[in-house]
C-alpha cells in the first residue's frame, strides 16, 4: 500500500555534521565493486541536497566519492554515482558496506515518478561495468574516471561508432534497469496529470538512442498504490521568474516612473543587492503573460507618474529604454521559457500563477512554439522555449540577453525580452546576466516563502520501490535519504551556495517535516525552517491547495507558550 511517512529527524545525520571528514576515501579501482547498489532517478531541482543528505545521512565520515558524466562543462547533468561506505548508524545489512547510490537526473522530475509508477526500465549510471574492450575492471575505470578535485571524479562520455553513435555509453550503462527510487521537486501526482503539459514527456535512452521500451502516457497516481510505491515528503525548494539583465533594467525604470520603486532608483539602475530596487510582477500579470495572451511589450502600458501630466507610455517607450541605459531589441515581442513537459520547475509556477491543471477551466500556458529561426523572426507572437534543464534555463536566458544560440533555443540570434520559469537558487554569484523578479511584491528568499509573501515554491517527494521488490535494506538506506533531505541541519549546509545577493534561497525543512525544527522569527538563514506546508488530510502534499501554517507539536522555546505554528506577518 502506498503509505505517507512521518518524516524524523535522524539523530545520526545530525551527529556527523560535526564529525570531521577524515576517513579515507573508496575507490571502485582500490576498494572492489559496491556489495549494495541503489539505482534512483528523478529531477534535478534539489540535485545540491542529494549530495549532501548522502554525506550527512548514509555514508561514514569522509568516505564519499562522487562520479559526474561531463557534458561540455556541465558536471552530473544527466547522471551521478556516489561511492561510500555504510554509517555506523544505518541498518546491520548496512552499516560498513561498500554502497552504491546512482542518481540519474535525465529526464528530470518526470522520470522520477512514470518510471516507479509504470514499472519501466532505464539506462542507469554504473561505475562497475567493466569495459567491453578488455573485459577488465581496474583499467577501464581508473583509465576512465579522471580526478575533477578531492573526491570529485569525473568522464566525458563521447558518443562513437554505430549508427547511432551510442557504442561508447554501454560502457557506462546498465540497460533497462527499473529505478529502486524516485526523486520529485513536487508531490507526484502533479505529475501523473494525462494529457496536461505536467504529464512527463520522453526522452531518448543514451545507450540505444530510442526511447524507454514500455513508456506509459496515460498513468494516474492509482498506479503508485497499485505498485506499493511509498511517497515519502521531503523539505521545500525556491523557484523563481527569471528575466534578461536588459529587461530587468528596463522594468526599473518602468516600476519607478509608476512609482513602485524607490525614489532613487535612476540612480541605482540595476542595482540587486537590496529587494526594495527589484521590480515586481504580479501573478494575475505573470499569468497573462505565462498564458500567451500578450503578444508584444509595447501592449504593456504604464502610467508614468515620474513627471507632469502622467502621460501613459508603453514599456517600449524610448524614454524608459533610454533611462535603463538600454537598446531596444530588434524584435520586442514577448518570450516564454518554459520547461520541459513534467519538470517540477515548471509544474509550480504553472499551478501558482495559472492554477492550472487544478482549477476547473484554467488556461494552459502558452504551447512551446517551433524552434526555429524562421518562427522567432516572423509574425508569431508570442513564442515559447521548452529547455530541458535549469542549465538550459541559465542558458537561454543568456542568449536573449546576448543574442547568440549556446542553448539551442535562440536560433535567429537575436536579442530578446522575455522571462523563464526557474529554479529559486540559480547564479548566485551574478556571472550571468540575467536576474530574478519579484513576485508580488517578494523575491525569492527563503524568508518570504516563511512569512508567507513568496507564493513560488513546493515540497519535493522521495518514492521508493516495496522491500518485496528492492530488500528491506535499499528501502531503509532510502528512507534514511528521504529523512536527511527534511532535516533542517542537512539543509542549511546546502545553501551556502544559494546566497543570492539580496537573500537567501535554496531549500528549507517545514514543521511538517522536521519534527523537531523550530521556527526563527526574524528568519535565520542558520535554521531554514518553514512553517507553512502544502500538506493535505491524507498526508500527503498537494500543489493544488493553498499552505498554511501547521503546528508540529514542539514548543518553541523563543515564544512562551505557542508551539511551533508561529509566522511573522509581513
Amino acid at each position: 500500500m502506498t503509505q505517507a511517512h512521518t518524516i524524523k529527524t535522524l539523530a545520526a545525520a545530525v551527529s556527523l555534521l560535526a564529525v570531521a571528514q577524515s576517513a579515507n576515501a573508496l575507490t571502485p579501482w582500490d576498494n572492489g565493486p559496491a556489495e549494495v547498489k541503489i539505482f534512483t532517478s528523478g529531477g534535478a531541482a534539489q540535485d545540491r541536497a542529494i549530495e549532501e543528505a548522502i554525506k550527512f545521512g548514509l555514508a561514514a565520515p569522509g568516505t564519499l566519492d562522487v562520479f559526474q558524466d561531463l557534458q561540455g562543462t556541465n558536471k552530473g547533468r544527466r547522471f551521478q554515482g556516489f561511492y561510500f561506505t555504510g554509517a555506523a548508524s544505518l541498518p546491520a545489512g548496512l552499516a560498513g558496506k561498500r554502497i552504491y547510490v546512482e542518481k540519474r537526473s535525465l529526464g528530470a522530475a518526470g522520470y522520477g515518478v512514470v518510471p516507479l509508477a509504470g514499472n519501466i526500465g532505464l539506462d542507469h549510471l554504473d561505475i562497475f561495468l567493466p569495459n567491453k574492450g578488455d573485459g577488465t575492471f581496474g583499467s577501464s575505470q581508473s583509465g576512465a574516471w579522471q580526478a575533477d578535485g578531492a573526491k570529485f571524479w569525473k568522464a566525458e562520455i563521447t558518443n562513437t561508432g554505430g549508427t547511432s553513435g551510442q557504442s561508447a555509453w554501454n560502457n557506462y550503462l546498465v540497460q533497462n534497469q527499473l529505478s529502486d527510487g524516485g526523486f520529485t521537486g513536487v508531490d507526484a501526482p502533479a505529475l501523473l496529470a494525462p494529457g496536461t503539459d505536467n504529464y512527463p514527456e520522453v526522452v531518448k535512452e543514451p545507450s540505444t538512442n530510442a526511447n524507454a521500451a514500455g513508456w506509459n502516457t496515460s498513468l494516474t497516481p492509482a498506479a503508485l498504490t497499485a505498485n506499493n510505491i511509498a511517497r515519502i515528503p521531503t523539505g521545500g525548494l525556491v523557484y523563481g521568474i527569471g528575466v534578461p539583465l536588459d529587461f530587468y533594467k528596463v522594468l526599473q525604470v518602468a516600476q519607478y516612473k509608476s512609482g513602485q520603486l524607490p525614489a532613487d532608483t535612476l540612480a541605482n539602475i540595476g542595482k540587486y543587492d537590496d529587494e526594495s530596487y527589484i521590480p515586481s510582477l504580479s501573478r494575475d500579470f505573470l499569468a497573462s503573460l505565462l498564458a500567451g495572451s500578450i503578444k508584444n511589450w509595447s501592449d504593456v502600458k504604464i502610467v508614468d507618474r515620474s513627471v507632469a501630466g502622467q502621460p501613459v507610455l508603453a514599456l517600449t517607450d524610448a524614454t524608459i529604454v533610454g533611462a535603463a541605459g538600454v537598446a531596444l531589441p530588434p524584435s520586442t515581442k514577448v518570450a516564454i521559457g518554459r520547461r520541459n513537459k513534467g519538470a517540477a520547475i515548471s509544474a509550480v509556477p504553472y499551478a501558482k500563477i495559472l492554477g492550472y491543471p487544478y482549477v476547473q477551466g484554467a488556461t494552459a500556458p502558452k504551447a512551446a512554439t517551433l524552434n526555429t529561426a524562421a518562427i522567432d523572426n516572423g509574425a508569431t507572437a508570442p513564442i515559447a522555449k521548452n529547455p530541458g534543464g535549469a542549465n538550459a534555463t541559465d542558458a537561454l536566458l543568456v542568449d536573449w540577453q546576448n543574442g547568440t544560440n549556446t542553448s539551442g533555443f535562440n536560433p535567429a540570434l537575436k536579442k530578446f525580452w522575455g522571462f523563464a520559469v526557474h529554479g529559486g537558487d540559480r547564479n548566485a554569484n551574478v556571472s550571468q546576466p540575467w536576474r530574478y523578479v519579484r513576485v508580488d511584491g517578494a523575491a525569492p528568499t527563503i524568508a518570504n516563502v516563511a512569512n508567507g509573501s513568496y507564493p513560488l515554491w513546493a515540497e519535493g517527494e522521495v518514492l521508493i520501490r516495496p522491500a518485496s521488490a528492492i530488500g528491506a535494506d535499499k528501502v531503509a538506506a532510502l528512507e534514511a535519504f528521504a529523512s536527511a533531505l527534511a532535516n533542517v541541519s542537512v539543509l542549511k549546509t546546502v545553501n551556502t551556495n544559494a546566497v543570492l545577493p539580496f537573500g537567501q534561497s535554496g531549500v528549507f525543512a517545514t514543521t511538517k517535516t522536521d519534527s523537531t525544527a523550530a521556527i526563527s522569527v526574524p528568519f535565520d538563514a542558520e535554521n531554514p525552517v518553514v512553517p507553512l506546508s502544502h500538506v493535505t488530510p491524507n498526508g500527503f502534499t498537494s500543489l493544488g491547495v493553498a499552505p498554511v501554517a501547521f503546528n508540529n507539536g514542539v514548543a518553541n522555546p523563543d515564544f512562551a507558550g505557542t508551539t511551533n505554528s508561529v509566522i511573522e506577518l509581513k
